[in-house]
């Protein structure tokens, strides 16, 4: 009896998923695998901060910044540990003021990673997010370019002010 409602489960989202949707498509075996790889890879990055919050590993060569020492300036990355690790604390507005391309990443990334692993384990591709062989990496590197300078932007803005 068990057995034959699984039965009836499965078929019912095998039929769901041969449906035509506006939402998602069947993904290949070869997306999957893109997909899974994008999502751990997402996932040893922020294990690797995680560590680093903690005081396991270090993410640089010393504790300040060369940028800002040789040129009394913040350099593009400054503060998005700091950011990480409010994120992680939960303190999400002040990691926003603190530095915004980070917060703004840091979410992006859960997005991405979020939706790669649903696409890995249900083999579909969502329409918001194609397969990872139709990913336009220079779009991808355009964006994340501008990301990082508006953030510098308003941390020189505040830095100078």
């Amino acid at each position: 009896m068990m057995i034959d409602k699984i039965r009836c489960e499965s078929n019912l989202t095998r039929k769901m998923l041969k449906q035509k949707s506006k939402w998602f498509a069947n993904s290949t075996k070869e997306d999957r695998l893109l997909f899974l790889a994008v999502f751990l890879a997402i996932c040893f990055s922020f294990t690797a901060f995680f560590l680093y919050t903690k005081g396991y590993i270090r993410l640089g060569f010393s504790d300040d910044c060369a940028f800002k020492r040789n040129y009394g300036i913040p350099c593009p990355t400054c503060y998005w540990t700091t950011a990480f690790n409010l994120i992680v604390k939960g303190g999400t507005i002040k990691a926003l003021y603190v530095q915004p391309a980070a917060t703004i990443s840091c979410f992006i990334l859960i997005f991405v990673a979020f939706f790669s692993l649903l696409s890995s384990v249900l083999g579909v591709n969502f329409v918001f997010l194609p397969p990872v062989r139709l990913w336009r990496v220079g779009y991808i590197l355009a964006v994340a370019a501008a990301i990082v300078l508006l953030g510098w932007a308003v941390t020189l803005l505040r830095a100078l002010a």
